[in-house]
């Protein structure tokens, strides 16, 4: 099984986070598909079914992202449906089903939320997703040796918490160990 396809059953917020920086790799080859077999697959010694299976989910990227001009921001379209799915679990855990331990998680995390929304010029609205973006960002500060602050690292370690619960409802109903409320008609 390849990395993505694991993270994909094993853990949606790691995930996540694996495509925002699959997305960065990509956009640093310039969106070069030969570039991304030398660099992302050559190098890795990936051979036979795998390799073949590895460049096409590349391919398929590469192409969402030029024929959407992600040249140089933006995310693939499934980033977006599993932070839909992510949300729609997050909007129940809220109301419907009431869940104590994540709204408190909620609570801890919302001034940050808020304050990276503020940041962000307000371009970005869902919270699941502000909770992502300041993720990965600090992840991105790391990777280039930068100075992060202690107050940064707290409020990011608070979206973590968050979106780890999070993880751990959406793989429950993944697995029918949680049964959500069917969203309403119109």
């Amino acid at each position: 099984m390849l990395e993505h396809e694991k993270k994909l059953q094993e853990n949606i917020i790691e995930y996540v986070l694996y495509l925002y920086h699959t997305e960065d790799l990509l956009r640093s080859l310039s969106l070069n598909k030969e570039l991304v077999e030398e660099m992302l697959i050559e190098k890795q010694g990936i051979k036979g079914r795998d390799r073949g299976k590895l460049m096409r989910w590349y391919e398929d990227m590469l192409h969402e992202m030029e024929s959407q001009n992600m040249a140089e921001k933006g995310h693939v379209e499934e980033v977006y449906q599993v932070i839909g799915e992510l949300s729609y679990v997050h909007n129940a855990l809220m109301t419907t089903l009431n869940d104590k331990d994540y709204q408190k998680l909620f609570e801890e995390a919302y001034p940050g939320i808020v304050e990276l929304k503020k940041k962000s010029d307000n371009s970005v609205e869902n919270p699941i997703e502000l909770c992502f973006n300041g993720i990965y960002g600090v992840m991105v500060l790391r990777m280039k040796k930068k100075k992060i602050t202690d107050e940064t690292l707290e409020e990011v370690k608070k979206f973590s918490n968050l979106l780890t619960y999070l993880g751990k409802r959406y793989q429950d109903v993944r697995e029918g160990k949680m049964v959500l409320p069917k969203p309403q008609q119109n």
